[in-house]
């Protein structure tokens, strides 16, 4: 079951209902946009970035089971009728070991944060598939962004083939904008 804008907030809701401690999510991949209004964007799954989060595992495990989410599935299948959090630690997707965070939104004990929109974009770059370009766009257009704002945050990217590969992607967001970097 892909999460859509008008469910999103309703499962953080029920979340932070449950949860017993204070507990913070830094969310990353297309559920920044989602819950911060990008309607025709849809996913099946939740990315939480490890480092940038603070919960307690156990907890929000049966939670998750309580309100009939997966958590953290491991295996390669997964039914697509499913929504599930996936937990995300270094490895393919690299962010920074610090960097500035905005809070979408707190629900009872549930606070939802997410990396700036900039560092989010060039996460997104590093492997910009069709729709990872669609979502830098569509921040672009709703946050007003500069693309010299993503360069700045390409070079906090912590791999120099991240940065590298999303600075050349950054062509695609130019051709699709119509902006320069300056």
């Amino acid at each position: 079951m892909p999460i859509e804008a008008s469910t999103i907030e309703g499962l953080f809701a029920k979340i932070g209902a449950e949860l017993k401690k204070p507990t913070t999510l830094c969310v990353i991949g297309s559920t920044p946009g989602i819950a911060t209004g990008q309607n025709e964007r849809q996913t099946p799954d939740i990315d939480v970035w490890f480092a940038g989060s603070s919960f307690d595992a156990t907890e929000l495990n049966e939670v998750c089971r309580k309100i009939g989410v997966l958590y953290d599935p491991k295996s390669e299948e997964i039914d697509p009728e499913k929504i599930y959090i996936q937990i995300i630690r270094p490895g393919v997707v690299q962010l920074p070991k610090e960097f500035e965070t905005e809070i979408i939104g707190r629900y009872g004990n549930l606070t939802v944060i997410m990396p700036s929109p900039e560092l989010l974009a060039a996460a997104k770059l590093v492997r910009s598939s069709p729709t990872d370009v669609q979502d830098v766009v569509w921040w672009v257009k709703q946050r007003g962004l500069d693309l010299s704002d993503i360069e700045l945050a390409i070079k906090q990217l912590p791999k120099a083939s991240h940065r590298e590969a999303a600075a050349e992607n950054l062509v695609f967001v130019e051709l699709t904008t119509g902006r320069d970097c300056k």
